[in-house]
C-alpha cells in the first residue's frame, strides 16, 4: 500500500511490544526482530496531507488533516 508512496515501510508496533522494543537492555535479537512484519494493508488508510507535515516547525493537526 505504502509503496508508491516511500520506499520503505515504518514499524508499527503493537502496544504491548513497547517495552520490549525500547529495552536498552535487550540483547536478544529474536524476539524484536519477530516484531518486524508488514502491518496489514487493509488495517491502513491512506490520504494526501499539507506538505507542512515536512517542516518540523509545524506541530499542529492540520499537518495530518485530509486535503480537501
Amino acid at each position: 500500500m505504502l509503496q508508491p508512496i516511500h520506499d520503505r515501510m515504518p514499524v508499527n508496533l503493537p502496544t504491548d511490544a513497547y517495552t520490549l522494543w525500547l529495552d536498552p537492555a535487550m540483547r536478544d535479537v529474536e524476539p524484536v526482530q519477530a516484531l518486524l512484519t508488514p502491518y496489514p494493508a487493509e488495517e491502513m488508510v491512506a490520504y494526501p496531507v499539507s506538505t507542512r507535515v515536512n517542516n518540523p516547525a509545524y506541530d499542529a493537526p492540520e499537518c495530518i488533516a485530509p486535503l480537501a
